[in-house]
């Protein structure tokens, strides 16, 4: 037995200081690469005896928890903790409130397994009938919770695991029920003054988005006038400009995914879409989002603006005013074009 076999067998020592101590330990190990090679190498001997110790006394929990954490970026690591069941037992412990003042780092330890599609499958509980969802429903509720000004941020991390389990119809059908406006408390945190919220909340949108017209969820998401309106102003910065260029990319890819779809391109339409892409296209540098506001532009131009004759004079100004916005865009007039098939922008979904 060599020493780090040695640490190891501490971590089961029936002495809690030694078990803090052992646990410690190998939480520096974790902090360079270094450490996390030699320690994934020892995974299988390593992980359960680590895990036992996630509902133990704050110091040595924590410890265990971060030793966790920087250890899970590790495939193999990945493998073995979900072996373990550690989706599940890591609800269990947010469940049942086993670990006060470490949600933070059991949502981390999630965040990185589900990464991973088996990870994610399992926090959605796929196939679990009436449980299906009801974790992501859970963290859900925590993350939408208000955060006091000098509190910390428990759940910020739920917005990384939000983008890991929209790439799965389960997590989509989830965010997209009807009633429920999940779709339009997402959108309102793209306000956030954290950077990760609105990340990851932009990029749960994206994926919706993006799978829209295959899950047939365009028209619900388009429907949502409140959060579409606040998903054009946040990339348009109407209200204010969005300086992260991962939000602004994530949005405008959204917006054209969207407007793809016929029923959903009339909402965006109503919501005077491209009057506000035209004033966010102004002062944008992105080239990714200018060639998602040029291609969502075409889509609009393509419609030959023929609003229906019960609408009115007031629906036919509209229609010009917006059919020249989107002109503007592409540098021409704004003339009705034939229906044409548009310019293709490729997305992908957020991992």
């Amino acid at each position: 037995m060599d020493e780090l076999d040695e640490l190891i067998a501490f971590l089961d020592d029936s002495r809690p200081p030694i078990k803090q101590h052992a646990a410690e330990l190998v939480q520096g190990l974790t902090g360079s690469p270094e450490g996390i090679a030699k320690l994934a190498g020892r995974s299988a001997k390593l992980l359960p005896p680590l895990f036992r110790l996630v509902p133990a006394a704050e110091a040595t929990s924590r410890a265990a928890l971060v030793a966790l954490v920087n250890l899970s970026q590790e495939p193999e690591v990945q493998q073995q903790l979900l072996a373990l069941n550690a989706v599940g037992r890591c609800m269990d412990y947010v469940r049942e409130k086993s670990c006060p003042g470490r949600n933070d780092l059991l949502v981390m330890l999630l965040a990185n397994l589900t990464s991973l599609e088996a990870g994610a499958e399992a926090l959605l509980q796929v196939g679990k009938g009436a449980l299906e969802g009801l974790n992501v429903a859970v963290l859900l509720k925590l993350f939408l919770l208000p955060v006091a000004p000098n509190e910390q941020d428990m759940y910020e991390h739920v917005a990384t695991v939000l983008p890991n389990v929209t790439r799965f119809a389960a997590g989509r059908r989830l965010l997209l029920q009807p009633g429920r406006g999940l779709l339009q408390a997402l959108a309102s945190q793209l306000r956030s003054s954290s950077e990760l919220r609105r990340r990851g909340c932009a990029g749960a949108i994206k994926n919706c988005c993006f799978s829209c017209e295959a899950d047939g969820t365009a028209n619900d998401i388009a429907a949502e006038g409140e959060a579409l309106a606040l998903i054009l102003d946040v990339l348009c910065g109407i209200s204010g400009k969005e300086e992260d260029e991962s939000v602004r990319e994530s949005l405008a890819e959204a917006v054209l995914c969207l407007a793809r779809v016929d029923d959903a391109r009339k909402q965006l339409w109503k919501a005077d879409a491209p009057t506000l892409l035209q004033k966010g296209y102004e002062f944008e540098e992105n080239r990714t989002v200018c060639a998602c506001m040029e291609a969502t532009a075409e889509l609009f131009l393509s419609d030959g603006f023929e609003p229906a004759p019960q609408e009115g004079g007031e629906a036919v100004q509209a229609a010009e005013q917006a059919a020249a916005a989107a002109g503007q865009m592409l540098g021409g007039d704004a003339l009705p074009l034939p229906r044409q098939e548009p310019p293709r922008v490729v997305i992908e979904e957020i991992d």
